[in-house]
């Protein structure tokens, strides 16, 4: 990732490929450095793919806070401008999907398409992860723990079980990406305070642009069932269920989110309806 470029009023981003806009939204304390950089690669080849620092992280940690998903949703097509389009392919993963929920609200004419990977929708509709989990997110590294195997262990946590361990060298880019550009615990925290205080599910009914909600069936992060609830809220969203896949889907399903950006996602994954919401 070049240096990269601010933007109003601290909030930094990259570009690269050719071709209609994709504008990625990483998660919770990941910067735009944390894509892997073969699906990168394959998707610049149809697209301009903009990767921005939410608040806190990346480039971004001196961007003002507190803030809401709201600031983060207006900071996301601020970048969009500043890259030089009007409209966008939007896909969110984690918290960056709730950034691009809110940017659909917010700025319907700016999203084109909508694809919003293992997420939530807005409070009261979410449904809570496993506590202990999200407890040991937030636990700070041990005095003298090399930060690699930190951000190891906490982001393996994330995946389908076994996936970690047969996939080493995926694991070892996405650490070596984190620890290139640690999130601070202050803008850790910050970016917690602002999905907290998110709100307002009957909001999704707004939403215009065509939009896919795809979640892995194991995601121990945010449970599949509110990927199932976030697809009935939004008017014809689609839902793709993946099976045997946790919570990093750029990793653990690269082809599913490239078929699915290029339009030939598997129907046989697709459920227009999906069951157990």
């Amino acid at each position: 990732m070049s240096a990269p470029r601010p933007l109003h009023p601290s909030v930094h981003w990259v570009s690269a490929g050719q071709g209609d806009a994709l504008l990625l939204v990483n998660g919770w304390s990941a910067s735009g450095l944390a894509w892997p950089a073969s699906w990168l690669r394959m998707l610049e080849r149809d697209f301009t793919v903009i990767r921005m620092d939410n608040r806190g992280s990346g480039w971004s940690r001196q961007a003002p806070s507190p803030f809401t998903v709201g600031d983060l949703a207006n900071d996301a097509h601020a970048v969009l401008g500043a890259a030089g389009f009007h409209r966008a392919t939007v896909l969110g993963l984690s918290m960056g999907g709730m950034v691009a929920q809110e940017l659909a609200m917010r700025h319907p004419a700016a999203v084109s398409r909508l694809i919003l990977a293992a997420t939530r929708p807005p409070a009261p509709a979410a449904t809570l992860g496993n506590p202990a989990l999200l407890a040991g997110a937030m636990r700070r590294p041990r005095t003298g723990q090399d930060l690699h195997d930190y951000f190891r262990a906490l982001w393996s946590d994330f995946t389908a079980p076994d996936f970690a361990a047969t996939h080493p060298d995926l694991m070892t880019e996405l650490v070596d990406q984190i620890v290139r550009r640690p999130t601070p615990r202050h803008a850790v925290l910050a970016q917690v305070r602002a999905m907290s205080a998110w709100h307002g599910a009957r909001r999704l009914s707004t939403i215009t642009a065509p939009t896919t909600v795809i979640h892995g069936a194991l995601d121990p992060l945010i449970p599949v069932a509110n990927g199932r609830r976030l697809a009935r809220l939004i008017p014809e969203a689609a839902y793709v269920e993946v099976p045997d896949v946790g919570h990093l889907l750029a990793h653990e399903a690269p082809d599913m989110l490239t078929q699915e950006l290029s339009g030939r996602a598997s129907t046989s994954a697709r459920r227009a309806t999906p069951s157990g919401a």
